[in-house]
């Protein structure tokens, strides 16, 4: 029996559901073997899968990195550098699928992309780099990602390698949102776009594009546009039964309905049938939210905020910066409402009624004088709010005033031209 055959007999043996410790034995045996003919590195690739199969369904991050550790001497001496890189791939993807493990998955990046350096795997490298810039956004490192994509970038640029340029400006995008740098990341969303007219984008990339743009829009107060594309993105990630994602998409469609002040729209969205599957803290989040935006109830909108504060702050980018802009207009509709009738109000008076600190109120009545929302002025000695009367600006009897002084000038500068001509004309004579 030959070399082949007995590491096929001994793979074909293994059986995970008896002995899975006996299986992992078997397989790191078959991965070891001092042998890497074409037959015999066909077996140790499914030996390879199964193993790292097992440590993804066991979450054991610590034996995936040892795997890589283990057969990346190996790869070196397998001449098929597509054969590697999906071997590679593989172990980093069965990684990424145990939650909660960042860390460890940016020290396999590293790992790889120091053994891709050392053995000219570029392709490889560019791969991996790119997931490993996408880590470092998540861990909010945001220098370290930028600094990274920005090597990234020069090096595709130069290879005019349009697929690796699309994802990797779209992280660009992402972490230039972050740092609420909104320009930057307009800009890396758009060569993101242009890039993408001249090559197919997979369905997973088009839904995070459309998720990224739906987030610019909404920074511009766009909120249909935002609206439009979380829907397409919504319906990208719900046919790819990416759950997750999905729901996001889901979240920030409410929130963008919320937003123009639409929270009917988004109440009856949260209604419908294709919601069903999404429910969670997510969504009941913002059903909270909606219906305090319906009643413009602050004290609604202020327990719903208080009550999901974790969900809020895990979104920091994203939802929680548009919570707080809602929280603002709501506030100000409210002291909008309570001040109306009134030519003259005491300040203490505002903040019984709106259930807030008079430091609050006062500050808020300042900001909106400023703004120009509300004409009027805080009289600080006597404590009160004192209204402006307003102007009618659309009085025709104004218009007819300035119509009539128009003319009148007009006449004028006749007149005074005339006379220039006839004084010169007499001293001419």
């Amino acid at each position: 029996m030959s070399i082949v055959e007995e590491l096929q007999e001994k793979f074909d043996q293994v059986d995970e559901t008896k002995s899975l410790g006996g299986a992992i034995k078997t397989y790191e045996q078959i991965i070891t073997f001092d042998d890497n003919s074409e037959e015999v590195v066909k077996i140790k690739e499914k030996a390879i899968y199964n193993l790292a199969s097992i440590y993804s369904e066991k979450k054991l991050a610590d034996d995936l990195i040892t795997l890589l550790e283990t057969i990346l001497p190996i790869l070196k001496e397998i001449p098929q550098k597509s054969k590697t890189a999906k071997i590679v791939r593989t172990i980093f993807d069965f990684t990424t699928k145990i939650p909660g493990n960042e860390d460890k998955l940016i020290e396999m990046c590293e790992k790889i992309a120091e053994w891709c350096e050392e053995n000219k795997r570029t392709f490889l490298r560019h791969r991996i780099q790119t997931k490993l810039a996408e880590l470092l956004y998540k861990q909010h490192k945001y220098n370290d990602s930028i600094e990274l994509l920005n090597d990234l970038l020069y090096e595709m640029k130069r290879l005019d390698d349009k697929n690796m340029l699309v994802e990797i400006q779209l992280i660009e995008s992402q972490v230039y949102h972050a740092l609420h740098n909104i320009p930057k990341s307009k800009a890396a969303l758009t060569s993101v776009k242009t890039a993408g007219t001249s090559i197919y984008i997979a369905p997973m990339l088009q839904a995070q594009i459309d998720m990224q743009s739906g987030v610019i829009s909404a920074e511009e107060k766009d909120f249909n546009t935002g609206y439009s594309y979380f829907y397409e993105s919504f319906e990208g990630f719900n046919s790819l039964q990416d759950q997750s994602n999905a729901q996001r998409a889901l979240k920030y469609m409410l929130m963008s309905k919320i937003m123009n002040k639409q929270p009917e729209d988004a109440l009856n969205i949260l209604n419908s049938q294709i919601t069903l599957k999404y429910q969670g803290s997510p969504l009941e989040c913002m059903r909270e939210i909606a219906k305090a935006v319906k009643d413009q109830n602050l004290l609604a909108f202020e327990k719903a905020k208080e009550d999901f504060q974790d969900e809020i702050l895990s979104d920091a980018n994203v939802l929680a910066i548009h919570v707080k802009d809602l929280y603002s207009t709501l506030l100000e509709d409210n002291l909008m409402k309570i001040i109306e009738p009134y030519s003259e109000v005491q300040l203490d008076f505002i903040a019984d009624q709106i259930k807030l600190s008079l430091p609050t109120v006062q500050t808020t009545l300042s900001g909106m004088i400023l703004d120009e929302k509300i004409e009027g002025t805080l009289d600080q000695g006597r404590g009160c709010l004192v209204m402006f009367e307003e102007q009618d600006t659309n009085n025709k009897k104004f218009e007819h005033t300035v119509d009539i002084f128009d003319k009148l000038s007009n006449v004028i500068d006749a007149f005074y031209e005339k006379t220039k001509k006839v004084k010169e004309l007499s001293q001419s004579l």
